[in-house]
Parts: structure tokens; C-alpha cells; sequence
């Protein structure tokens, strides 16, 4: 592949490394770190827009090499992998034996294990306690003047003080390379199901999804999203807010969780109801995992917000209006137990984000945010709004906090300088 393909907000690597082993890795990291080099870690690269653009960009560090699948122990339900083995390729051989990997990241074929926990994001599992952070049991980093060093363990519980593998899940790789992963595993559903349910009002959608997880039944994934994002996942009716419910269990448990499901929406009305079983079942949370990732979902911009559950439907019909008065169709989606919501923001006309847009309903999502005490992250923009309105919405204590940690854990500032917090 050429340097270009590796380029980031613009910028193109001088040089490309490829290392195939750890010890590669940190032979790669050594000799950046002695010629004064920067140096920007790449996995399957499906969300390298995540971040400030680069402030230097010499070496591009190819993770891809390292692919191999270290450890499975079922019994345990553990498993140690490298850091470029892709999502998808870790499923397939977990489902072999009735387990998998509780993460349903974008682009799972192309997807690495290092490259999610380093930008440390969750999708519609999040609610069951999977978010990345509690998958990983141990972790091998190689720091960025090539010394490796590990944490954690190949067992559950193993771990006594603090975990210094935390440090590195959504750094996005500013403290370090993550070169081998061991990841706790969950036993595969014997059934799955998915609840649709479309109702008039983002209010009613909404409340009869906090109804759902204030009740008895705990589904694998509980998602609200707003008409464009329905339409733009084939999901039809037009003009209509939807709830899914992803639901799993024996069959006579599946059918229990099924009719509460069902008898919770028909408390609020539903415009239609309906359940979605195997490969349409699959597509459809494959669809909303994927969201503003894959090339038919890719917006315009796209920020994602972290509130308390509660408060995430306070703020939904806020959201699509800031979006829709400055010439702007949102594109919403909000996994609601975990208190997530993902704003995609798509163009109306030819443009653009031209004029102020973004920054109008950057502003506003923001100040929803703070009043709930939640944030709101600028995940995808052109890159003069990157710089311009920051990605992270100002980061208090937490800045002075990661800025120590960069200036003890790589003090050359040779892994992504700029693209954290602040510009750290």
C-alpha cells in the first residue's frame, strides 16, 4: 500500500513500518524515538478521524502484522490475541466453540483489536457492562522509546490495585502501542431476537425504551433512532421514531423476554410493532453498529455525546432541531441504557458545513451536554472545524491529569503529538 493510504486529516507519512512480532514493534518504536520521529499507530484504520489532526506526522506504525490469536481458553472463557487481529477473524474462531467477544465495533472485517481499545468507543452492547474497558484482563504496551512492558494477566481474576491497562483504552495510542490483548469472553446466546417498534413521537419511543430498562426483562441492546437515521438503515416507517430491542435466552426465556417487550411499547402507542429473528436480526444491529462508518452511513460530521440515561432523552428532539433550523439533517442514534447518543450530521445542499453550520450545532450540543452533566465529543469534521472548534469540549482536570501522564510515559512526544486532549 502507499504512504497515502495511511494519511491522516490530510497529512501522509513519510515512511510506513510493518512490523510482524512485538519485538519488531519495538525495534520499529526505538529507532522513531532516536531519530526524533512521530510516530501514528494504524490498525485496520476505520476511525482515524477520531482525534485532532496530527501535529507531526513521520512514520505510519502498521499493527496489522501482528494477527496472531496467542491463547483460547474456553474453559476459562479467555483469550489472548495480538493487537492487529481483526474483530471479525476473532469471532469466527471463538463461535466455534459457542463463545464470542462481547464488542460490536464498525467494520468488523476490518476492525482491530489495538486500534478499538485505543479509541476506547462502544456500540449497542454497552449496556450489559461490555463497555471495552471491562472486556480486557491484561495487556502488553510497548512504550514509545521501544520498551514492552505488561499488566493485568491471562486469567479474571488477577488483577490487584490499579489496572495500568486503562491508561491506553482511548488514548488513542498518545502513551503507548498496544501490541497483545487478553480479553474476557462471553458464551453465545442459544437464541437471539430483535423487538422493532415505531411510534409518532421521539418522546413516546423514548419512554417506552426507559420502560423497558426499568423492567424486568435485560436485553443484549436497547436503541432509539430518529427518522433519518431509520430511513438511512432501511428502516421504513417514514417520518416515524424507532426503538429496537435486541433480546437473547433459551427459547422459553426469549419468548417470556419477547411478549414484555412487546406489552412494554404497546403502553405508548406504537404506530406498528414487530420482531426480527436471524439474518434480518443480524443485518439490522450489523447496520446500526456500522452507522456513520461504512460509505453509505458516512456523514458530513458527527459528534457523540455521553449523558446520564435518564437525561440522554431530554435532549433528543433539542438535537434534531439544532440540527434541522441551520440547514442540516441529524441523523440520530441513541443507545439508551448506556446513556450514548451519536449525532450524524448530513448536508442539505452543495454547501456543505459552509457558513457557520457546524459550529452552530456544535455549540448548542454541547451546552445540552454540560446542563446534564454529560459531553459531547466532535468525532468526524472537515479538519479547519477540528481546529477551530477542538474535539473534545474542554477538558478540566482530566488535561492537567493526561498531560503528566504524557510527559512521564513519553516524554519525546513521539506517539500522535497533537491528537489528544487539548492538542496533547
Amino acid at each position: 500500500m502507499s504512504n497515502d493510504t495511511y494519511a491522516i486529516d490530510g497529512l501522509t507519512p513519510n515512511t510506513v513500518a510493518t512490523p510482524t512480532s512485538v519485538e519488531g514493534l519495538s525495534e520499529a518504536l526505538a529507532t522513531s524515538a532516536r531519530d526524533g520521529l512521530a510516530v501514528s499507530p494504524a490498525g485496520g484504520r476505520t476511525r482515524t478521524a477520531i482525534g485532532m489532526p496530527p501535529a507531526r506526522y513521520d512514520v505510519a506504525l502498521d499493527t496489522t502484522g501482528l494477527d496472531n490469536i496467542v491463547a483460547h481458553n474456553a474453559g476459562d472463557l479467555t483469550a489472548t490475541v495480538q493487537a492487529g487481529v481483526t474483530i471479525a477473524t476473532l469471532q469466527a474462531k471463538l463461535q466455534e466453540h459457542g463463545q464470542f467477544l462481547a464488542m460490536d465495533t464498525p467494520l468488523p472485517d476490518r476492525a482491530t483489536i489495538g486500534g478499538v481499545l485505543a479509541v476506547g468507543a462502544s456500540g449497542p452492547l454497552r449496556w450489559q457492562g461490555w463497555g471495552v474497558r471491562e472486556l480486557v484482563i491484561g495487556m502488553t504496551v510497548v512504550a514509545p522509546d521501544g520498551v514492552t512492558t505488561k499488566s493485568g494477566g491471562h486469567v479474571v481474576k488477577n488483577v490487584s490495585g490499579y489496572d495500568m491497562s486503562r491508561l491506553h483504552i482511548g488514548a488513542l495510542g498518545t502513551l503507548g502501542v498496544i501490541a497483545e490483548v487478553s480479553l474476557k469472553l462471553t458464551p453465545l446466546p442459544t437464541g437471539q431476537a430483535t423487538i422493532t417498534a415505531s411510534f409518532r413521537s421521539a418522546a413516546d419511543a423514548f419512554s417506552a425504551g426507559m420502560a423497558i430498562f426499568h423492567g424486568r426483562t435485560s436485553p443484549l441492546a436497547l436503541t432509539w433512532f430518529s427518522p433519518v437515521a431509520a430511513q438511512k438503515l432501511g428502516r421504513t416507517r417514514k417520518g416515524s421514531h424507532h426503538l429496537a430491542v435486541r433480546l437473547a435466552g433459551r427459547p422459553r426465556t426469549l419468548a417470556r423476554m419477547v411478549d414484555d417487550v412487546t406489552a412494554s411499547c404497546n403502553e405508548f402507542g406504537p404506530v406498528d410493532t414487530g420482531r426480527v429473528d436471524g439474518a434480518e436480526h443480524e443485518a439490522l444491529w450489523r447496520g446500526v453498529a456500522d452507522f456513520g462508518w461504512d460509505e453509505a452511513t458516512r456523514p458530513a460530521a458527527s459528534l457523540r455525546l455521553s449523558l446520564p440515561p435518564a437525561a440522554a432523552g431530554e435532549v433528543l428532539a433539542s438535537l434534531e432541531s439544532a440540527a434541522a433550523t441551520r440547514g442540516l439533517m441529524p441523523a440520530i442514534i441513541a443507545h439508551m441504557a448506556a446513556g450514548t447518543v451519536l449525532v450524524n450530521l448530513f448536508s442539505l445542499d452543495d454547501s456543505g458545513l459552509a457558513a457557520g453550520k457546524l459550529d452552530g450545532v456544535v455549540a448548542d450540543t454541547r451546552k445540552l451536554a454540560r446542563q446534564r452533566r454529560g459531553t459531547a465529543v466532535l468525532e468526524q469534521a472537515p479538519v479547519e472545524a477540528k481546529r477551530r472548534l477542538g474535539v473534545w469540549d474542554g477538558g478540566g482536570e482530566a488535561t492537567a491529569i493526561m498531560r503528566r501522564l504524557k510527559a512521564q510515559y513519553d516524554p519525546g512526544n513521539v506517539l500522535n503529538p497533537g491528537r489528544y486532549l487539548d492538542g496533547i
